[in-house]
């Protein structure tokens, strides 16, 4: 009985791990240049993190996401490059190369494995204007 409470607990924590990682969705609230606003080209993102994989070592990593930009209006965000910076803790950090948003108003950026247990936000930048800062 305990065996199959632990491994229940186990598998409980891992699907956890994996649900997380495979969506965090963001809304914007302000976005200031200075002290003049900045028409932002969506009103909110959706971060879909790739699927984590389980390293050798036991940890889940990732190591992409597709960022959507969402609530914008014409052409929305597709004629400007974003960045993906992430919050592991220690203040956000920007992974992956600048990346052109496409003509479906997503991005696809890829990176350097990241453990998913330390991931506590995300922030897009388009164009040098912060779309996103805080989950």
């Amino acid at each position: 009985m305990r065996k199959a409470l632990i491994a229940a607990a186990v598998a409980t924590a891992l699907f956890a791990v994996g649900a997380f990682a495979a969506s965090l969705s963001v809304q914007s609230e302000d976005v200031a240049s200075g002290s003049n606003a900045v028409s932002a080209c969506a009103t909110s993102v959706d971060v879909d993190f790739d699927d984590p994989v389980l390293g050798t070592d036991g940890t889940w990593t990732v190591d992409g996401a597709t960022v959507a930009f969402l609530g914008g209006t014409g052409d929305g965000c597709s004629e400007h490059d974003a960045r993906l910076a992430v919050d592991s803790g220690a203040g956000y950090v920007e992974v992956g190369s600048e990346t052109a948003v496409s003509a479906t108003n997503d991005a696809v950026f890829s990176f350097t494995a990241i453990d998913v247990a330390n991931i506590v936000g995300a922030s897009v930048v388009v164009d040098g204007a912060t779309l996103t800062a805080d989950l």
